[in-house]
């Protein structure tokens, strides 16, 4: 899924080892000449950090958009309900998601103890961030009963994945984006919080939902009913597109916002395999409960 951001963070690496070189060269060879190989070289690559962070965001929000444009045909994403053999070896399932999510919580330590500026506000939304991470890389997957495993291919790409988004959010929080003290009590804020707590909230509460579906050494699966899911199939998924939704209105960036976008790129298609599954294998299930947006879709 994210295979250009990935790239993208090698060309990263490989230009610094690629200046080095070139310049070692001019200096050994002492030719002087209007436009040098280093100089061609530069047009292609991000020459600061933001640049790289601009690049990365937009890779990011391309290849999340095309990788929804193929989920939406009926390709469905192998993990899950859905792992299935011909996509590399597989990992337990907790071991793999547990892995898989903690680079955010790493890119959000290291963003705060190498951070050039500090704020009340950025303070709040870096919190934010980490509360949703230390439940998703935690707590989440330990309490989960059962499981399927996890193919290598979808581990690697969700791993890839929240490196280059944990990096993009926290690096924009604590470096890039500037926050006057006054925007903790504007309204755009206190929203954006207000929402991304109600987001969280419906999330936590549709996984326990779900997990209560199964006691202790059952297998299969049952029509979840209760909260969100009277209305949607994907409760759960619906209250994390809701919880970024109101993260990006609190940080009001458009690397937030592409977050929030990817999120819904990403669960929009599994909502709709979800919902599709569900209709297939049960015969009672709800005729009139939408897919991923309560009373719309």
């Amino acid at each position: 899924i994210s295979t250009v951001s990935v790239l993208y963070w090698f060309f990263f690496l490989l230009r610094s080892i690629l200046l080095h070189f070139f310049k070692r060269r001019e200096r050994k060879t002492k030719i002087t000449k209007t436009t040098s190989m280093m100089d061609q070289y530069r047009e292609y690559l991000p020459s600061t950090e933001l640049e790289f962070h601009t690049l990365l965001n937009k890779s990011l929000f391309v290849s999340m958009a095309a990788a929804a444009v193929l989920l939406m045909t009926g390709i469905t994403a192998p993990y899950g309900r859905y792992s299935r053999d011909g996509w590399g070896w597989k990992l337990p399932g907790k071991t793999a998601w547990i892995l898989q999510e903690s680079p955010c919580l790493v890119a959000a330590a290291l963003c705060y103890f190498f951070q050039s500026k500090s704020s009340i506000v950025s303070s709040v939304l870096l919190s934010l961030f980490v509360f949703h991470y230390v439940n998703r890389t935690l707590i989440f997957p330990i309490r989960i009963r059962g499981g399927q495993p996890t193919p290598l291919f979808t581990f690697v790409s969700a791993l890839f994945f929240c490196s280059a988004n944990g990096y993009l959010i926290c690096r924009s929080i604590t470096h890039f984006a500037e926050y006057p003290d006054s925007w903790l009590t504007s309204p755009q804020f206190v929203a954006g919080v207000t929402l991304f707590v109600v987001g969280w909230s419906i999330n936590v509460h549709s996984d326990s939902i779900l997990r209560s579906l199964r006691k202790p050494g059952e297998v299969g699966y049952k029509i979840p009913r209760g909260g969100f899911f009277d209305y949607v199939t994907a409760a759960n998924y619906f209250g994390e597109i809701v919880e970024w939704t109101g993260f990006a209105l609190a940080c009001g960036t458009w690397v937030a916002a592409g977050f929030a976008v990817n999120t819904a790129f990403n669960l929009g298609p599994r909502a709709r395999s979800h919902h599709d599954w569900y209709q297939k294998k049960f015969e009672d299930y709800p005729v009139n409960r939408k897919i991923l947006i309560p009373f719309i879709y």
